[in-house]
């Protein structure tokens, strides 16, 4: 408790009001070379859900964060307070007078706080002379022996040794009319306000509450309350003031209703009567997504072009904001959908240049004649559709399908041959289920490797990730919106299975998550039923294939596991899933 009410007396002064002037956007950067390697920019969004990936990776702690410095840079998930990234290189601490304590960045977990004896962040002050460290709370504030803290206790508290007693009660500056007690959670009658007003989470064992009111604090928002006023030029032009009061309202930004789960709050323009969630506030103007090639922006009314969501498929409102492709004319999605983890990888695109890449595997010789980046030896002849190819082991080199009669480009030297769609496929491409841009791997070396989504072996094309620790076959990363399905009338959508065990509506049984081998799960917008999307394979119906043993299902890829012994009966599996689960 000490702690925490320590760091609430560093970081107080900067919550109630937050203003962020025109030219503080995410054009405008700072570098802090000794806290984090790229230049970091600031944002007015706020961060309450204490999840590891929006906690200060400077203090490292998880309480609310009311405007945010952040890394701007794809695969770098930091957010720092305010406070922390502009904290001073050098202080003067009364606990140690004889050097001064300089800020740095390490990470050892296994050091204390020689002040509060907590664990150390990788954010602290350090006497490299004396080996004595402090955190950076109790760096930039000194300990004091006696505290005067209005907001917690209108008496002055007296600090024994390294506790404090909890606040009996509270002046809340987000309910100014009464104070607020401390009572017992199980206390509150049962027509009471259970969750807390300003984070819509439940209070823990303990609350502050207004009987008079019925309003209801937890322990960490009345800590660090959130901001009465926000000024951020790129949410609204004008002054935003907080509405302590539950009421009902489509948000402006976002057009979903007050009841949304984790709303952070609400805003208001008076002058404009314009209402926002606090969770609306900061969002960024232009992304990039993985369900669209070209880059979107938001804008606040949208206009009556658009009926659905790119994401979710759902009605949207032509009088509320979203965001929509200045490409595409009837593309749009809502502002919530836009910014999901799995949907945005995180960078505002604002003020930084688009750059036109070509992504066509193959150059033109002549007509019906190309070099692909898979074969530089020799030229590639198209093939039309008319030739029946009903060998099993003439198939394409990217897919590793049987030809059948498809167009196909073939070298007549090598007897190397591809589909024409597979000689098509980009060099670099977006993948539905992950926000990262995935480059397509031509192994000539004929390797096979598991797919990370299907766990299936393949010898064929594939597309990896920006690490390489995710490989994707081109049968798997070919699976688009809206997908089509024999067993169902309906088109299906994509949508991200978070759960681990699901029944698919195709074959009945259990889809299993094992890490990143997971099957891809496309969702009928409609009637929310589940369906694996396994791409049709010309071998799926061949009796000449062995049947799997543990999904007693004819092998459907080129490549199947054969157990290795010395009984005369062999066991198939055609996936690591089948034997993961079998053994």
């Amino acid at each position: 408790v000490f702690r925490f009410l320590f760091f609430h007396l560093i970081y107080q002064p900067s919550l109630i009001h937050i203003h962020i002037d025109s030219h503080m956007d995410t054009t405008t950067t700072i570098y802090k070379p000794h806290i984090h390697e790229h230049p970091l920019s600031y944002s007015a969004r706020f961060t309450i859900d204490g999840s590891y990936s929006h906690r200060c990776s400077g203090c490292q702690t998880t309480e609310n964060m009311y405007g945010v410095y952040f890394c701007n840079k794809f695969g770098c998930s930091i957010w720092l307070h305010k406070e922390c990234t502009e904290a001073p290189l050098e202080i003067n601490h009364p606990s140690h007078p004889q050097h001064p304590l300089m800020l740095n960045n390490y990470d050892d977990s296994s050091d204390q706080c020689v002040l509060c004896r907590g664990h150390l962040p990788p954010l602290r002050y350090t006497c490299f002379t004396c080996k004595i460290t402090v955190d950076i709370a109790c760096g930039m504030k000194p300990w004091p022996q006696v505290i005067e803290h209005p907001l917690c206790h209108s008496h002055p508290l007296i600090v024994k040794g390294n506790e404090v007693s909890a606040s009996c009660g509270v002046n809340h500056p987000c309910h100014s009319n009464h104070p607020l007690k401390l009572i017992a959670f199980d206390a509150l009658t049962d027509d009471a306000e259970k969750t807390c007003i300003l984070c819509e989470k439940y209070p823990r064992n303990v609350c502050y509450h207004c009987y008079i009111c019925d309003f209801t604090s937890c322990l960490r928002s009345t800590r660090i309350p959130p901001p009465l006023v926000v000024e951020d030029i790129k949410t609204h032009q004008h002054q935003l003031i907080r509405i302590s009061k539950r009421i009902s309202y489509a948000c402006d930004v976002c057009g979903l209703k007050r009841d949304t789960k984790d709303y952070h709050g609400s805003y208001i323009c008076h002058q404009c009567d314009f209402v926002v969630h606090g969770m609306c506030i900061g969002l960024p103007r232009v992304i990039s997504i993985n369900r669209h090639d070209h880059r979107i922006s938001f804008t606040y009314h949208i206009g009556p072009d658009y009926s659905k969501c790119g994401v979710c498929h759902q009605s949207i409102s032509q009088h509320h904001g979203a965001y929509s492709c200045l490409v595409c004319p009837n593309y749009a999605v809502h502002s919530r959908c836009a910014i999901e983890r799995d949907v945005w990888d995180g960078v505002e695109l604002e003020g930084i240049p688009y750059v036109t890449e070509d992504m066509t595997p193959y150059k033109v010789v002549s007509d019906g004649l190309i070099s692909h980046v898979s074969h530089v030896e020799h030229p590639l002849k198209l093939h039309k559709g008319n030739i029946l190819y009903d060998h099993e082991w003439i198939r394409c080199e990217a897919c590793r399908d049987p030809v059948g009669f498809d167009s196909v480009f073939v070298c007549e030297k090598c007897c190397f041959l591809l589909h024409k769609k597979c000689a098509n496929l980009p060099m670099k491409k977006k993948f539905i289920v992950d926000t990262e841009l995935y480059k397509l791997e031509v192994d000539n070396l004929r390797v096979a490797s598991y797919c990370s989504q299907c766990a299936t072996l393949s010898d064929g094309f594939n597309y990896s990730s920006h690490d390489e620790n995710r490989k994707v076959d081109v049968r798997c990363f070919s699976l688009s919106e809206p997908f089509v399905h024999a067993g169902h009338s309906h088109l299906l959508y994509f949508r991200k299975a978070y759960y681990k065990r699901s029944i698919c509506d195709a074959c009945m049984k259990m889809r299993h998550g094992i890490g990143q081998m997971s099957i891809l799960s496309f969702y009928v917008v409609t009637k929310k039923r589940v369906v694996k999307a396994a791409a049709k394979s010309p071998y799926m119906l061949n009796v000449t294939r062995p049947l799997c043993t543990k999904c007693h299902s004819r092998c459907k890829f080129s490549i199947f596991l054969k157990e290795k012994n010395k009984a005369s009966s062999s066991r198939y599996f055609c996936s690591s899933n089948c034997v993961y689960h079998y053994f």
